[in-house]
């Protein structure tokens, strides 16, 4: 392989742990196409995937936690004197009395308090940018791996270092008027969804070029054979060969929805004495009190028997073989929905609620249902349906692990990937 014939792209990738833009990154850089193209890897010290990069043969630079917390406490003791007399001033007051005014003061807050954090963090990133050519050669594009909000400091430091940056849009994040400001310096955007992709053009600054590359999964992952894997699955989790289960999977966060499907099992109980519900995934941080939230729900539902919390999996396609059904319950629009994409691999009967980019994964009445969000009725009746005519639902499974195979696939999302970079870099 030839420096001349491979071009160097430099990933950066902050988050502090593993989530699934770390895992998309992974899967990216493991299936790119080495005679082209160069891997660079930047990551925050700590982040288990750190040693899963290097175990691909991938140089990978750290920034230290030490690094942002010096940039925090730095920036912190410059301005808050500043911030604090402004934000308690008569004047703040006064424009806080209308919707114009209150955002301005959010936004000097941000100029006074946040922007000398990100200058501190891009100089700490420039400096290993600097250091990662040195030893690897100059990158010939920065890959920032998050939104505009969250590669703040990326966008600045390869604007400094005289680098092509991109970022990939895996969310529906605002912009604001720094934000905005920032987006000029970018190539473009690579969005994970259609859905992503119309959002973001509504909010300002730079909205394109942009590319929409679904994200991908390797399908020897989840097994294709059910019933012989289901059995092992539903024995360790106290459930029956002939139960039939409806499950929801992600974190436990409100706007994923687990209340309603809660809901949609209490309705659907009195007609079917074998449903049971697994509730598989863990809350964020701060957040266990909205698993005590779900666990009282159930019990004044009467489901206390019938519904099993699993907690945070790392075995999800092995806990997937278990569902008769997958419920994608989430009551804000969905920039992709990951777990739709491993349900239907595993050859697991798919709802979903049709927002964001449900409707582009899956086509209703042909590999799987739609039903409104934030409707428990609605989706009391699709799962009913699918209970009741199961020879028509095995049809939609297998053509949603057809299209899982033709249109979502790491092979696909990598060429997709790949695509944008020929662009930009011929």
């Amino acid at each position: 392989m030839s420096d001349m014939r491979s071009k160097r792209i430099l990933y950066v990738e902050l988050a502090p742990a593993v989530g699934g833009s770390v895992i998309s990154l992974y899967q990216l850089v493991k299936g790119l196409d080495r005679e082209r193209y160069t891997p660079l890897v930047m990551m925050r010290a700590g982040n288990p995937y750190v040693e899963r990069f290097r175990a691909l043969d991938v140089p990978v630079a750290t920034l230290g936690e030490a690094d942002r917390g010096d940039a925090v406490q730095s920036a912190q003791e410059s301005a808050p004197l500043r911030w604090e007399g402004l934000r308690q001033s008569g004047l703040a007051g006064g424009l806080k009395r209308s919707a114009i005014g209150e955002g301005l003061v959010h936004l000097a807050g941000f100029y006074l308090r946040t922007w000398p954090e990100l200058r501190r963090e891009a100089q700490a990133l420039g400096e290993q940018f600097e250091a990662l050519a040195q030893g690897s050669g100059r990158p010939d594009l920065v890959h920032l791996n998050d939104v505009v909000c969250v590669s703040r400091a990326g966008i600045m430091a390869a604007r400094r270092a005289g680098l092509p940056a991109i970022c990939h849009l895996r969310a529906m994040a605002w912009r604001n008027h720094a934000d905005r400001r920032l987006s000029h310096y970018l190539r473009g955007y690579i969005c994970i969804s259609q859905a992503v992709d119309a959002y973001q053009r509504r909010l300002g600054g730079r909205t394109s070029p942009s590319w929409i590359v679904y994200n991908g999964l390797d399908l020897a992952e989840f097994p294709d054979d059910l019933p012989r894997t289901a059995g092992e699955a539903r024995r360790e989790l106290g459930l029956c060969v002939d139960d039939q289960v409806v499950g929801c999977v992600g974190r436990l966060v409100a706007w994923k929805g687990q209340e309603v499907l809660l809901r949609a099992l209490a309705e659907l109980a009195p007609q079917f004495p074998r449903l049971r519900g697994l509730i598989v995934g863990a809350p964020e941080r701060g957040g266990e009190g909205y698993v005590e939230q779900l666990q009282r729900l159930a019990a004044s539902l009467g489901l206390e028997d019938r519904v099993v919390f699993t907690g945070f999996r790392r075995d999800v396609p092995r806990l997937l073989s278990a569902l008769d059904i997958l419920a994608h319950t989430s009551t804000a629009p969905e920039p992709f929905g990951r777990v739709l994409i491993e349900g239907m691999a595993a050859g697991v009967a798919v709802i979903g609620a049709a927002a964001g980019a449900v409707p582009e994964i899956i086509t209703d009445g042909v590999n799987g249902r739609t039903v409104p969000p934030n409707d428990p009725r609605a989706l009391a009746e699709a799962l009913a349906d699918a209970l009741t005519h199961p020879a028509e639902w095995e049809r939609w499974r297998r053509a949603a692990r057809d299209a899982v195979a033709q249109r979502f696939t790491t092979e696909v999302y990598v060429q997709g990937v790949q695509r944008v970079y020929e662009e930009i870099l011929t």
